[in-house]
This record gives C-alpha cells, sequence and structure tokens, in this order.
C-alpha cells in the first residue's frame, strides 16, 4: 500500500491550490448542480485532450444524467495551462464532477488532495467492492487507505526464458543472477538479442525504479547496485551486426528474416524472451508457449532486488479516472464511475485486439480466462508452431494446457504493481545512463546526476 504525502486543497472563492504537510483539509467548495433540459442532472466530465472510443460508446446508452464533457487539452493547449486551468474551476465551485487523466496528472491531483475517497461511496452505494478488484490492483490503486481513482486496466512488461535452462527457482531473478547466466551461456546461443541492443533496457529498468521513493520525494542510485549494473551495461556494448535493407528484401528474403525472428525460441537462440502481456488472450498464449516449441518457461521477470520482476503501464487510452472532491452529487458520480467501470465493449469473435490490457475488475479477467475458442483472441484456442516454408494450417498445433495457463494467472495475481510511476521519470533515467554507454560518462557519474536531477523534479512536482 502506498503512503500518501498530503498536499490539501482548499478549495474557496478565494482561495488558492496550496500545498499542506500536516494533511488534507476539509475546506471544499461544493459545485453547483446543473440540470439539463429534460431535468436530467448533469454530470461534467474533465479531461485533457480527447477521450477514448469507450467513453463515446457507453454515452450513447440511456442514462439517469446527462454527461457533459470538458476537454482542458485541446490540440496545441499545453498541460501547464490547463492544469492552471483546471485549478481555477475547483477554487471557483466549478471544477469537473469526474476527471480523467493520464497516470503522471491524476497523481498530481491526488497528491493535492483534490480527488474523493471512493470507498465510502463505495460502501454506502454499492455497485462494487473491494473484492471485485485484482487483489493486487486494489493494494496498489490504495493510497493512504483510500480509493482515489480507477483505471480499467493494465499492461505488464516481463520477460521467460525456458525452464530446462534456467530450473524454477529463479523465478523474478536477481540482476546479479542475470549477469551469471549471461557470463556462462551456452555456445552459439545468444542473451536476449544477437547484438544485445536491448541489454541495458533489460537490466536497468526495474532496477532504476527500485531506486526512486515517489512518495518520499528522494532517491538512491549512487549507493544501490544500478552502478554495478550500469557498467555491465557499458562493458558489454551492443554488437556490430548486420543491418538487413528491408526497402530491397524480396518477398523470399523478407521471410526468412521474418521466419528467423519467430523460430528463435524453437531452436534456443537466445536465453531471455521480453514479454508483454497485454491482455489474457491468444496473442500472450503464442508468446510463452507457441513460439518457445511448447517447452515449459520460467517467469524471470526483469532483473529486481525485491523479487518484482515487472514493470506495468498503461495503454494510451486507459486513463485513471476518479470523482472531483467538490462534486454535488456524489451518488450519481459514483454510479457513473462503477458502471463505467464494469462497462466493457464486446468483444467480436473475429476481433483480435479485443482484450486491451489485464482488466482490472476480477469479472473481467474470469471472461478472458474461460473465453470460448470460437474467439479468434482466445487465450484457449489453437496455437501454431512456426515451421520453415509451411502454411499455418500445416504447422504443428496445440493449447496451453490448464496448468500453464494458471501458473500465468498465478503470476500475474502475484505481480507488484505500481501505477503511478511516471513515464517522465523512465525518459529522464534513459537519458542519463546512455552517454555511460557510449563511453562518455562513468556509471557513478550517471548515478550522481540521476540523484541530484531526479530529487529536484520530484521536489518540483510535491
Amino acid at each position: 500500500m502506498k503512503k500518501l504525502i498530503t498536499l490539501s486543497v482548499v478549495l474557496g472563492l478565494v482561495c488558492a491550490v496550496t500545498a499542506c504537510s500536516s494533511g488534507k483539509s476539509d475546506s471544499v467548495k461544493l459545485n453547483e448542480v446543473q440540470y439539463a433540459e429534460d431535468g436530467r442532472q448533469v454530470l461534467t466530465v474533465g479531461m485533457f485532450g480527447s477521450y477514448s472510443e469507450k467513453l463515446t460508446a457507453y454515452t450513447q446508452f440511456p442514462l439517469d444524467f446527462k454527461i457533459e464533457v470538458k476537454n482542458y487539452m485541446p490540440e496545441g493547449t499545453e498541460y501547464a495551462e490547463a492544469a492552471r486551468q483546471l485549478d481555477m474551476d475547483m477554487i471557483q465551485g466549478k471544477s469537473p464532477d469526474i476527471l480523467f487523466a493520464p497516470a503522471d496528472k491524476m497523481y498530481n491531483y491526488i497528491r493535492k488532495g483534490a480527488m474523493a475517497d471512493l470507498y465510502p461511496l463505495m460502501d454506502e452505494y454499492g455497485g462494487l467492492s473491494r473484492d471485485d478488484f485484482l487483489p493486487n490492483v486494489a493494494e496498489a490503486l490504495t493510497i493512504d487507505g483510500e480509493l482515489p481513482a480507477v483505471v480499467d486496466s493494465f499492461f505488464v512488461s516481463t520477460a521467460v526464458a525456458k525452464t530446462k535452462f534456467v530450473g524454477e527457482k529463479y523465478t523474478n531473478w536477481t540482476p546479479e543472477q542475470a549477469m551469471e547466466f549471461y557470463e556462462n551461456l551456452p555456445e552459439g546461443m545468444a542473451f536476449i538479442d544477437d547484438a544485445d541492443s536491448r541489454l541495458a533496457a533489460y537490466m536497468l529498468d526495474n532496477i532504476a525504479q527500485e531506486c526512486i521513493d515517489i512518495d518520499n520525494c528522494k532517491c538512491n542510485f549512487s549507493n544501490s547496485n544500478f552502478v554495478d549494473i550500469l557498467r555491465f551495461c557499458a562493458e558489454h556494448p551492443v554488437k556490430e551486426m548486420f543491418e538487413p535493407d528491408f526497402e530491397r528484401m524480396s518477398d523470399e528474403q523478407w521471410h526468412e528474416y521474418i521466419f528467423d525472428e519467430e523460430s528463435r525460441g524453437l531452436r534456443d537462440a537466445q536465453l531471455v524472451f521480453p514479454v508483454v502481456i497485454n491482455g489474457f488472450n491468444q496473442g500472450l498464449a503464442s508468446d510463452i508457449y507457441g513460439n518457445l516449441n511448447y517447452d515449459e518457461v520460467t517467469f524471470v521477470g526483469l532483473p529486481s532486488n525485491c523479487g518484482n520482476g515487472t514493470v506495468n503501464w498503461q495503454f494510451m487510452h486507459s486513463e485513471f479516472y476518479g470523482i472531483v472532491k467538490n462534486c454535488a452529487d456524489k451518488e450519481n458520480a459514483w454510479k457513473f464511475v462503477s458502471e463505467y467501470l464494469k462497462y466493457r465493449k464486446p468483444l467480436q469473435k473475429y476481433e483480435n485486439n479485443g482484450t486491451l490490457g489485464i482488466p482490472v475488475l476480477k469479472s473481467q479477467f474470469e471472461v478472458d480466462y474461460d473465453r470460448d475458442i470460437s474467439y479468434s483472441n482466445s487465450i484457449n484456442g489453437t496455437i501454431y508452431k512456426p515451421i520453415d516454408g509451411a502454411n499455418q494450417n500445416d504447422n504443428a498445433q496445440s493449447t496451453l494446457p490448464k496448468e500453464y495457463k494458471d501458473k500465468l494467472r498465478d503470476y500475474i495475481f502475484d505481480m507488484k504493481l505500481d501505477f503511478y510511476f511516471s513515464d517522465e521519470l523512465k525518459y529522464m533515467i534513459r537519458e542519463e545512463y546512455e552517454p555511460v554507454l557510449a563511453g562518455e560518462r562513468t556509471p557513478e557519474q550517471a548515478a550522481e546526476i540521476l540523484d541530484n536531477r531526479i530529487s529536484t523534479y520530484l521536489s518540483e512536482k510535491s
């Protein structure tokens, strides 16, 4: 569970949004209730940019209230300007009732104390319960005992290796274990790719995130194993490899190139295979089973010190949303939030992109787990093993065994999630460690720069 550094919002006619280290203020000016011409109450939904297909579809249903959307960041508007306008609306009692925002922007408003706690509304009005969420999702969304926002789904980056090479005990391995395997690879086997082009990102992304304490505005790169891991990556630079000329490739050459990439798991050409879990679907089954020769795999994950080999993130249209404290009718606002979270566009049988993300609700997850094989995107459908020169119908075929599927489900349920880690921080980290890989600074220098830069950034955001 996260600890929230409380930043109160004093929302009065003559007050400004301010920070306060002592706690959140209850001095909130409620919005004036608005009614549409048909007599329904108006709920205003604020957002930063265009809204999703899901919201468009949902608002087509007959609702007990009327939804009006206020876009604070139309094309050409900077976020700082949009945020100032939203702050002023909160001060004047004209804020939206419900706010949609990307993770980092939502977290800013949570820290300001601008978002209502959804748990009391859940308990009073029903519609959802704490037990409806995946257990690790409920924990990750809870901040200082409160539920300030929810999200529909999430993606996860992790990695697998064949169990016959690493064994079961290396689930969510440490960076030291990963480096040891790198140094003792079987002859002819690459670690993560032939050129080591993905080595640094694989080794460092999770470790760097562990160096940052967002809640307390602190970081510590210099006194962690980040320095040694960065040095290891610098000592194993990207190898110069033949780069194919895709524009001049013949169809036959293109086929050979694609087959070579898809069959690396069949040929045991590399040890570690990065995996993006974008839903419990057929693509995931192919990545961790069909393309790996139907062999048993271990979720080695992204190297970590704390036994969590995953990094989670959101699809571009999967934003966080919650109820702004100014909202005068939280009952209807909660009805919108709870029903919207449970609403899911029906998946057509032919669609291959219908499960964009791991759903946060158990009921939706179980739908994906049990989906009939007549759906193109079912994890229970036929999985093909690539065979050179064969049509798909001639390839080896199988389905994901239940014990394999349960292992995957357990891994998803057990992973530790951090929904509010900013993409901006990820860009900063890579921006400062890449000069080390180019030989332009030492790992120690990069760590010192990161300590200063990120501490400053977190302080400015607090």
